[in-house]
């Protein structure tokens, strides 16, 4: 018995060693740090010609480890211009940190020249800097440069020393280290001791007769395995039965639901979300996931009460297929996913192989929201209205086919406590901008799932032993 529970162990560390090494490079720089870019600001006016008598100064507080890029906005008048701009960054001490020249005669009309520092300046984050301009332009062949003074805007800038209201129209891209990516080998091998210690504690829990969930659940699939593959099989073929298309319409629905919101989103009401399709059809898939899992688990309980009170199995057994009956769906709506993404242009990376994560914390969020919905419609059967109406809501609240920012600052905390935006946001960073999702992105998928997960199944557990008595 012990040979076998060291072979189950080591197996698993293999497994979890090479998912760590893969994950290390499939992630890359996403997991060491970002890129965060300043707003540019909204141009209210321009600036005197900068001619060689002029020195503008504008000071600035970066929120960024490394400073990597200035964008300036200028106005050329619309002819040509001559001459040459400099421009340095210096800090607060007076010292210089950064200095670029560009020629004046490059510069195009109200487009912003960027001025890529390289290799950067490290260390900036939260320190004074200040960005000084210089030209050595003549008069009638200089350029300008558009300044920005909502009523609202504290910020100053110096024209020859005399401060004035509001601030240049520049903005600079920083690069904001994750201490995840900095030290992962170090949190890779801090996980992977927990989850050791834990198996050892489970093995040391089940000699004693006592045991963990680990164990408790291990044994339940090994008693009812076969229980659970024809209950999910029975709720699966049950929903297309009589069907003539039958499972085909686990890959014609959501492509048929996103032509229709495509036609009337990008014509009638002309959205400009890049890559729209691909934006529209990952956001309908999870959340009709979520919609349909959710629906036939909060009856999972009601619904099998001549099961219940005849046979014993353990009664969240009934919920947790109804969701797993619904995943099934989900893998096959996946495909026509990756259909438009190539269809549309779009390139598949390696970023793709983390889809199987975000996929496994919607369905603990979803077993979650079963377990708890489940218990409340025995005791409370108008759970199941209230649940299209909750449901309804949770639609509009998530950003399926309008942009994330059309949401008002003052209520953008509601999308921020929204799982599912987080779980959609995470597909759409994978499958629209190739690349892996900021590791804030894994743990509050992670958080939110396991949270709902556990919050469920307390609730099912406390009141599992009065269902017999209301069903």
């Amino acid at each position: 018995m012990i040979e076998k529970h060291v072979k189950q162990i080591s197996l698993f560390f293999l497994i979890y060693v090479a998912i760590a090494v893969a994950f290390y490079f499939i992630g890359g720089d996403q997991l060491k740090y970002k890129y965060v870019v300043s707003p540019l600001g909204n141009p209210d006016g321009i600036l005197e010609e900068f001619t060689k008598e002029i020195e503008i100064r504008q000071p600035f507080v970066p929120t960024e480890e490394t400073l990597e890029t200035i964008d300036i906005l200028f106005c050329t008048y619309a002819r040509e211009n001559a001459g040459t701009v400099t421009a340095r960054i210096f800090d607060d001490s007076g010292a210089e940190l950064a200095a670029h020249s560009l020629d004046i005669s490059a510069l195009e009309d109200n487009d912003p020249y960027k001025w890529v520092i390289s290799p950067g300046i490290p260390g900036v984050k939260g320190k004074n800097l200040t960005l000084a301009l210089t030209s050595d332009g003549l008069p009638g062949s200089s350029p300008g440069i558009y300044y920005s003074a909502p009523e609202n805007d504290r910020q100053v800038f110096y024209v020859n020393s005399t401060p004035r209201n509001g601030r240049i129209c520049f903005d600079f891209v920083g690069k904001q280290v994750f201490l995840f990516g900095t030290y992962y080998w170090q949190f890779a091998a801090g996980f992977g001791a927990l989850i050791l210690a834990y198996c050892l504690w489970a093995f040391y829990r089940k000699k004693k007769g006592k045991p963990t969930v680990l164990s408790h659940v291990s044994a339940v699939w090994g008693r009812y395995q076969f229980l659970i593959r024809q209950l999910v099989s029975r709720d699966f073929k049950t929903k297309y039965k009589r069907s003539i298309l039958g499972y085909l319409w686990s890959f014609l629905n959501p492509l048929l639901t996103m032509t229709v919101q495509y036609i009337v989103f990008s014509t009638i009401f002309k959205s400009t979300i890049q890559n729209f399709p691909v934006y529209l059809l990952s956001g309908i898939i999870l959340f009709n996931f979520f919609t349909e899992s959710v629906g036939q688990g909060l009856t999972a309980i009601v619904g099998n009460a001549s099961l219940i009170t005849k046979v014993y199995v353990p009664k969240y057994i009934y919920p947790i297929t109804k969701v797993i009956s619904s995943s099934i769906n989900l893998v096959i709506s996946v495909i026509p996913l990756l259909l438009v993404t190539v269809v549309t242009g779009t390139r598949i990376t390696t970023a793709i192989l983390c889809l199987p994560y975000v996929f496994l914390c919607l369905l603990l969020f979803c077993i979650g929201m079963s377990l708890f919905l489940s218990t409340t419609m025995v005791f409370f059967r108008d759970t199941e209205y209230l649940w299209g109406i909750a449901s309804l809501i949770w639609t509009y609240a998530t950003p399926l086919f309008y942009p994330e920012n059309i949401i008002p600052a003052q209520f953008r905390f509601v999308q921020t406590l929204n799982p599912l935006y987080h779980y959609i946001r995470f597909t759409r960073t994978i499958l629209i901008q190739g690349v892996v999702p900021e590791p804030r992105a894994f743990a509050v998928c992670l958080f939110s799932a396991l949270l709902t997960c556990a919050a469920g199944a307390v609730v099912f557990k406390k009141f599992q032993d009065r269902f017999v008595l209301y069903i």
